[in-house]
């Protein structure tokens, strides 16, 4: 009831802002008085109606769902530098099947829809509602501070938006842009709000939200709840030399659970004067090592074994013009440990990676996918991407496999349409994806239900106001 109260009040605030401010006109970059300050406020809203839909193999069961969600958002104008933000949504399941059920055939239940509501209480249809952004923001030059619940973008803490909502953070971030060619980006995590929950938690409880697969040995792993954490220190070098090249480095601090090493190149060489087409390539590479003993003192408690250590790589070349793109991508998990990175932190930022899967939880894996995007129309994107994704035995490796994902072909095929003019501020978006299964499933229904043989339907209705 806390967060409609907020949307409630938020929304006689603008009302009465409205009338107030009918007839004056206002700064609001940088106003010098508290009533300029409480004048030049912005408010914003978003609606969201989202249906999905999951065509399972015969004999598995199939998962509909139907989410209406609504929110409201205050940023205020700026005063001597700082600024104030808050935001909240709520959303309500008006039409699914029991997304709760387990499949007798399978051990499963909805893995994609359930996702828009709260994974935690699949019986939860109405009651789902989260405060979302609270923060205060300082500027100074053209860099920024930002202290509170906030929405980060980084390579693999991200909001994810495949869902009604994103994932948030709660902490302190920091973004240094006062240099022509150099950037800094940093910060200290130390809460988590991960997509399809609605609540908020510490980074350790965090981990373990999400389905936790099984151990290094095979059996469901034990680290729900039993992780140690403090926070999460991140620190990101953007390097750009030249126009054409983006150099970025990152590192994930995650105490006394792990520490992550991305970097990444991003080139594009014009073959042309107007340099409206250009020659794609990227290189990504990282390297993880386990912190103490993986967040808990008894392995079968821990995130991750002791001295587990792992890496990767991935890379891509394409053709790139102002109405499509083409690229070639491929990527690689050394046959080592397992990479890990909890999911309900972010999608993965693999060159290969495709909408409802991930590598992530796999060693000793590798993934080929031809990507395309056109841009139709002013408003209009579409995209088809193709790829072989081939992991570890679901049986004979274990260890390397921690989500029993069989080796499997996917294809995303998607349109978004941005409206204009009466319609503006509404946009809509169609997606489609199936899964094969490429690798052995031993015609068990665990490694098939929600994973492979199957497609999933999405239609989005977005209202941004």
């Amino acid at each position: 009831m806390f967060i409609k109260n907020i949307i409630a009040l938020s929304i006689l605030i603008l009302l009465t802002n409205i009338v107030l401010a009918e007839n004056s006109e206002h700064d609001s970059t940088n106003t010098k008085t508290l009533k300029d300050f409480m004048m030049s406020g912005h408010f914003h809203g978003h609606s969201r109606n989202y249906f999905m839909a999951t065509d399972n193999a015969p004999g598995l069961i199939d998962y509909y769902a139907l989410a209406v969600g609504a929110g409201i958002g205050y940023e205020s104008a700026k005063f001597y530098g700082f600024q104030f933000e808050m935001s909240g949504f709520f959303i309500f399941n008006v039409w699914s099947n029991n997304l709760g059920a387990i499949d007798p055939k399978s051990g499963t239940r909805s893995r994609y829809e359930l996702g828009n509501f709260d994974i935690l209480d699949p019986e939860n249809h109405n009651d789902l509602d989260r405060l979302e952004n609270l923060n205060l923001k300082y500027f100074f030059g053209k860099s920024k501070i930002v202290f509170g619940r906030q929405n980060l973008k980084t390579p693999f803490i991200n909001p994810q938006d495949g869902r009604m909502r994103p994932t948030l953070e709660d902490g302190l971030w920091i973004e240094i842009k006062e240099w022509e060619k150099l950037q800094f980006h940093g910060g200290w995590i130390y809460g988590i709000s991960p997509r399809s929950t609605v609540k908020w938690f510490s980074v350790g409880k965090s981990i373990g939200t999400y389905p936790t697969g099984r151990d290094i040995y095979g059996n469901p792993s034990g680290y729900r709840n039993q992780l140690s954490s403090k926070g999460i220190a991140i620190a990101n070098i953007a390097y750009k030399p030249l126009k054409e090249i983006d150099i970025n480095i990152w590192n994930y601090y995650v105490e006394n659970i792990f520490n992550t090493t991305f970097a990444q190149i991003d080139a594009q060489i014009p073959i042309n004067k107007e340099k409206e087409k250009a020659i794609v390539l990227g290189l990504q590479g990282g390297y993880q090592n386990a912190l103490n003993n993986g967040g808990n003192e008894d392995s079968l408690k821990s995130y991750l074994p002791k001295n587990s250590k792992s890496q990767f790589y991935s890379s891509r070349v394409g053709y790139k013009t102002s109405q499509f793109e083409f690229t070639l991508n491929y990527t690689h998990i050394a046959d080592k440990d397992r990479f890990l990175m909890p999911r309900e932190w972010g999608t993965e930022p693999f060159y290969t990676f495709l909408s409802r899967e991930r590598m992530e939880g796999s060693a000793n894996s590798r993934a080929l996918v031809f990507k395309s995007v056109f841009k139709l129309k002013k408003h209009l994107r579409s995209g088809i991407a193709y790829g072989h994704f081939y992991m570890p035995d679901v049986k004979k490796h274990v260890a390397q496999n921690k989500y029993t994902m069989p080796s499997f072909n996917q294809l995303n095929v998607f349109f978004n349409y941005e409206f204009d003019g009466y319609l503006k501020g509404f946009d809509v978006q169609l997606l489609y994806v199936y899964k094969g299964a490429l690798g052995n499933t031993y015609n068990e229904g665990r490694y098939i239900a929600n994973k492979v043989n199957m497609s999933n339907y999405n239609l989005i209705i977005n209202y941004h106001f």
